[in-house]
């Protein structure tokens, strides 16, 4: 028996019963022909109304069920779609991944047997080239490096999103500290004071926080200021749903017309020889990695004072 038509006849048994009954207890009070005729009336227009109104109830179920059967084959067909497009993911990240072992391997390997011959070229036979020549087999050799670098790179990229570590509680100021460690050259060529607030512990990937924290140091010491002692400050704001990371320099700082474009992979705002090189991904890593946890990153600076970049991250 279909639901809604179940509920209609209970309501009108009970409807019924309860009319039947309640005529019962006046003929038991009054004792009256007159009012056993009322009550017959009554018996009959309750019944009446107790069918109408089971009727126009049935109408209004049968109606809702519809509805709900209509929404529940409308979730079932997007239920469907999404697990077709899970398997597409899916099938999309063993590409990606099969792509990135093609990148880390197989493109690599030529680049190693180029700067390997070039350099056993300039070992002995370096005293009959001309300097014309040595520069040549420096540029060679410096170009393959660079391209290893933007292969390294590129499959840093590929890879955000996909962990194969687990999540663990993360002390963000212990962590600064092993950051500051890998950086201890450029921090101390810079000269740069850093100073750190307090902060959280995350529960995340550690690979990929450490990565944010690192390419946005590493960003504000390598575009420094030259009139100035570099000064860094890190600091977090403690919101609703999440925290609020920030990171202050004083350094040569953007134009707001370039805000966009710093986040846009191999998009450089210099030359590859000046503040240090490098292959314009750090900071399209660091957005895309933030995205990843759902999160956004954004910037405040002014040319010739500093920058500040902001990130957000779920609690």
């Amino acid at each position: 028996m279909k639901p809604e038509l179940k509920v209609v006849l209970i309501y009108i048994a009970v409807g019924v019963f309860w009319i039947l009954l309640s005529d019962k207890i006046l003929l038991l009070i009054f004792g009256s022909n007159e009012l056993e005729q009322i009550a017959y009336l009554q018996t009959v227009k309750g019944v009446f109304y107790v069918a109408m109104t089971g009727l126009l109830l049935y109408l209004l179920i049968r109606k809702y069920y519809e509805a709900m059967d209509k929404k529940v084959k409308e979730l079932e067909v997007l239920n469907n779609k999404l697990e077709q497009k899970s398997k597409e993911l899916e099938n999309s990240n063993k590409d990606l991944e099969q792509f990135a072992f093609v990148i880390s391997h197989d493109l690599q390997e030529p680049l190693r047997m180029v700067t390997s011959f070039l350099s056993q070229l300039q070992k002995k036979y370096g005293m009959q080239l001309d300097e014309k020549a040595q520069k040549y087999i420096f540029f060679a050799v410096n170009g393959a490096q660079r391209m290893k670098q933007i292969i390294l790179d590129l499959l840093e990229f590929s890879r955000v999103g996909i962990y194969h570590e687990n999540k663990e509680d993360i002390e963000l100021n212990e962590l600064l500290k092993e950051v500051k460690q890998d950086l201890r050259l450029l921090i101390a060529e810079s000269k740069a004071k850093i100073q750190i607030e307090k902060l959280p512990i995350l529960h995340i990937h550690r690979t990929p926080i450490l990565q944010i924290f690192k390419n946005l140091l590493t960003n504000s010491l390598k575009y420094r200021s030259e009139d100035r002692p570099t000064q860094i400050e890190l600091g977090v704001n403690d919101k609703a749903d999440f925290w609020e990371f920030w990171i202050k320099d004083n350094g040569i700082g953007i134009e707001e017309e370039y805000f966009e474009r710093i986040f846009v992979i191999f998009q450089r705002l210099f030359t590859a020889d000046q503040y240090g090189g490098g292959t314009g991904i750090g900071l399209a890593l660091v957005k895309k990695t933030v995205e990843s946890y759902g999160g956004e990153i954004s910037l405040q600076s002014k040319l010739g004072e500093g920058t500040t970049f902001f990130f957000t991250l779920p609690k």
